[in-house]
């Protein structure tokens, strides 16, 4: 159907009765026709000709202004997914800002500094407990706490450091997670005084990290255990040593066959026979440092002498 251009109800009806339209009236008169039946007949064509315009004028007119409503509506939708986006993306850009910055929106209550400071990890311990990694106990005693309060603000926890892992490949970790505390010691150096202080702060910390259930109570049957074998009661010193001698072999040794992917054992049992061979270890420990002791003081002795001989022979 052609496209109308010009508004057909706006049209007037020719005067067909005159001279320039003589043609098409005699093309219709005839013996049964005369000419004001040509006029009539005419008149009445153009008459339905400009209804049948009319009416697709009309259906044009509703297409266009259908089809500017339906690019209304898309410009409009358009306009609002480009507002959702930017949204969105400012959004994102400031979740990634308190994430990155996240002390600066820290929520502030309206109460009184605290009675006694909070006890903040060391980020070391807590990335490492993160990744079900090995750390010692040192760094949950009064010790590794005052550790984390000085540094907790001199790191930068979003800082990239290069490492090498146990494949040998280079890749990036956060700093906080690379670097230790050189004062951190081994678990076998600690008083038990220390470990009883550290126990409770390392079980919160590893349910914090979202250590499974099953190796929570893993480690809570180790050190209950450890505090509860005659060894702790035991009058002699050295075999309170050696029970820290076993936790700190047990639970190093534990992690390395993980990281190694032989599997595990339940380090919540205790194993007699390995718990002799950490006191023999402790009493042979002792052994040697009181042998080099005592051949410390007979060199000295043996000095002492051979230069009081030098001096009276001079």
């Amino acid at each position: 159907m052609p496209n109308i251009i010009v508004d057909p109800n706006e049209a007037v009806c020719p005067d067909f009765a005159a001279e320039n339209f003589a043609t098409a009236r005699n093309a219709l008169i005839n013996e049964n026709v005369n000419e004001e039946v040509a006029i009539n007949i005419l008149t009445s064509a153009w008459r339905a000709n400009n209804a049948l315009d009319r009416e697709v004028w009309n259906r044009q007119r509703q297409e266009r202004e259908e089809e500017q409503a339906l690019m209304q509506r898309r410009a409009a939708e358009e306009q609002q997914q480009r507002a959702e986006a930017r949204e969105m993306e400012e959004e994102a850009i400031r979740r990634e800002e308190r994430r990155k910055h996240k002390n600066k929106y820290t929520p502030l209550t309206r109460v009184p500094p605290p009675s006694n400071p909070p006890e903040i990890l060391p980020s070391y311990a807590t990335a490492r407990l993160q990744k079900g990694q090995f750390v010692e106990m040192w760094y949950f005693t009064n010790e590794g706490m005052d550790y984390a309060l000085k540094t907790s603000t001199t790191t930068d926890e979003n800082a990239m450091v290069q490492t090498i892992d146990r494949d040998g490949n280079a890749m990036w970790v956060p700093a906080a997670a690379s670097r230790g505390s050189k004062s951190a010691t081994d678990d076998r150096d600690l008083t038990w005084e220390q470990l009883l202080v550290a126990i409770p702060r390392f079980l919160d910390a590893i349910q914090a990290a979202q250590w499974t259930e099953e190796r929570q109570a893993m480690m809570t049957d180790l050190f209950a255990k450890l505090q509860a074998h005659p060894f702790r009661a035991s009058k002699d010193p050295l075999d309170r040593v050696a029970l820290l001698r076993y936790l700190a072999e047990q639970r190093r040794l534990w992690h390395q066959a993980i990281d190694a992917g032989t599997g595990a054992w339940d380090i919540g049992i205790l194993n007699e026979h390995l718990m002799r061979n950490a006191t023999d270890a402790v009493r042979r420990e002792r052994r040697d440092r009181e042998d080099a002791e005592r051949a410390r003081a007979d060199a000295e002795r043996i000095k002492l002498v051979s230069g009081q001989i030098e001096t009276r022979e001079s």
